[in-house]
Formats: C-alpha cells, sequence, structure tokens
C-alpha cells in the first residue's frame, strides 16, 4: 500500500539514480570547488594557502567535477542544477553569505530536485526553492544526508526519507510542503533538532488520510526512528507530528494492557501515546507544537 502511495505522491522513483559513485580521485588529493560568476582573492581568504581550487560560474558543471572529499562553496546568487538530483558521493555543500541570498531552485521540467544515495552528504546555508517538481524537495534515498541551517520552500512534497535511510536536519526552516514537512518511510531515522516546520499540507484533497500530514509524518512497521529537540512546528493544517500504521493489530497488545490500568477514556490516550512513541523510538524533548488545525500529535490508523 505504502509503495503505490509513494509513486502516487512523490512521482516516478523507478530507474531514479544512475550515476554510479566516483570514489576519491586517483591521487588522494580533495578539491575545494568555487561557483560564482568572478572570483576575487578576497572570496577566498579565510581558506588555508594549500587548499587545490576550481572556479565554476555553474553549479552543474561544479557537482559534475566533484569526487569524494570535495567540498562546493557557492556565493549569493541564483542557481539550478539537475545534478543535485544525481548526488552519490560524499561531498559538502555549503553556501557563504546569508542563506536567504543563496537560492537554488529546481528546473521545473524535471521530477527530482534534490535526490542522495551518498553515505554522508551536507548541505549547509542554503535556500532551495522548489518550482514543479513532482518528488519531495529533498528525498534521501539511502545513506545520510545532513541539513544544516537552510531555508526549504516546497511547492510539492516536502523531505522525504526512505527504507533504510538517515536524515539530520538542525537550525533550517521547512514550509509549504503539499504534504508533510519531513515525511519518515518504515525503517528510515531522522534527527531534528532546532527547525521550524510551519504552514505545510497545503494540498487540496478530500482524501481524509492526506489531511492528517503536517508538519512530522512517520509511517511505522518496521518503525521509524525519530529525536526531535527544540523544534518549532506551527500552522500547519494537518497534525504537528502524525504516526500512520497500516491496522490495529500493531497495538492490540498495548491497548490491552492499558485499558486494565486506565480509569478514564482520556488516561488511557496519554498511556497510548506515551507507550506508542517508546515502541516507534519516538524521542522528543522541549519542542514547541502549536496552531496545527488536527492538533499536535496523533496515531492515524490506515
Amino acid at each position: 500500500m505504502w509503495e503505490d502511495l509513494r509513486l502516487r505522491v512523490h512521482g516516478p522513483f523507478f530507474p531514479r539514480i544512475l550515476r554510479r559513485r566516483k570514489g576519491k580521485r586517483e591521487f588522494g588529493k580533495t578539491i575545494t570547488h568555487i561557483v560564482a560568476k568572478v572570483m576575487t582573492t578576497e572570496m577566498i581568504k579565510d581558506l588555508s594557502s594549500d587548499t587545490l581550487l576550481q572556479q565554476h560560474d555553474d553549479l552543474d558543471l561544479a557537482l559534475d567535477n566533484c569526487y569524494s572529499g570535495d567540498t562546493v562553496i557557492i556565493f549569493p546568487g541564483e542557481y539550478q542544477a539537475a545534478n543535485l538530483a544525481l548526488l552519490t558521493d560524499d561531498i559538502i555543500i555549503k553556501g557563504v553569505g546569508k542563506r536567504e541570498e543563496i537560492m537554488i531552485t529546481s528546473e521545473p521540467s524535471r521530477d527530482s530536485f534534490v535526490v542522495s544515495k551518498a553515505d554522508n552528504v551536507k548541505l549547509m546555508h542554503l535556500s532551495l526553492i522548489q518550482q514543479g517538481t513532482v518528488d519531495g524537495i529533498v528525498v534521501v534515498e539511502s545513506g545520510h544526508m545532513t541539513l544544516e541551517n537552510c531555508i526549504l520552500k516546497c511547492e510539492g512534497t516536502g523531505v522525504c526519507v526512505l527504507t533504510g535511510a538517515t536524515l539530520t536536519i538542525t537550525d533550517s526552516e521547512i514550509t509549504g510542503a503539499q504534504g508533510a514537512g519531513v515525511e519518515l518511510y518504515p525503517g528510515s531515522t531522522a534527527i531534528l533538532e532546532r527547525n521550524e516546520i510551519h504552514h505545510c499540507n497545503n494540498l487540496r484533497t478530500s482524501d481524509s488520510s492526506k489531511s492528517t500530514l503536517g508538519g512530522v509524518n512517520m509511517k511505522v512497521l518496521p518503525a521509524p526512528k525519530l529525536k526531535m529537540t527544540n523544534n518549532h512546528i506551527y500552522s500547519n493544517k494537518g497534525y504537528g507530528v502524525s504516526i500512520l500504521q497500516p491496522t490495529e493489530q500493531f497495538f492490540i497488545v498495548t491497548e490491552e494492557a492499558l485499558n486494565k490500568r486506565a480509569a478514564s477514556g482520556d488516561k488511557k490516550d496519554d498511556k497510548m501515546l506515551f507507550k506508542v512513541m517508546q515502541n516507534l523510538n519516538l524521542e522528543m524533548n522541549n519542542n514547541k507544537i502549536e496552531a496545527n488545525v488536527k492538533g499536535d500529535i496523533r496515531i492515524v490508523t490506515s
């Protein structure tokens, strides 16, 4: 059921990444790629004197020339790069300056915007602006992706973490998704710290299952792992955090045990939710979840 939903919501997922991993360069060195129309000595004054540099005026060219271990430094401007959907090597992509001024927009003619299948990819100090693509603004297919101090302005679906993949998001903002801001597939892992996730689930649909999606959505069996600390999740049309489980069977044992101990329905619901959060490896500390249309956190049965 979920596989069909993923294909329908996020577009064609197969075949996905066709690029093979390059790995390290033969001579073992790493290169820092500068993406700017012109390069001055002032722009690179903070780099060490032995840094190997390549300058590009096109982000696609920089990514095409990357090997594992390389860093791409992007200066203020607006860029597009089809190669962001082909991230297979372990690289760092970071902006220099205010994150609002380093704008990377998707190409409306393409299905995907940012797709990672690398062991470790890091995006820092950037704004990702989705235009027309049908997949999630960021899709982590496998490996580990880190988003740090980024703005994600979604037009389609939000950030998607597929089975077996890991995502870390810190000090970032996610807004405008047509579904959940962050969607965790069964068996995925996510760490969210000090983020703002707001005004998501702008999808106009009569499908009640989609109306629950808001800030963060988890699909269980096998359960994803989620750690959330100091996030602000607000003004989403669905729930702040929704936990989608396919049938009642998963929680029958827990519910029967709680029924024997709970004196009231509210107390039972609170205990049930706490128990489920424990079972799902869901750790939440000091988050501010408020003003979400459906409520703060909810278990949803499909």
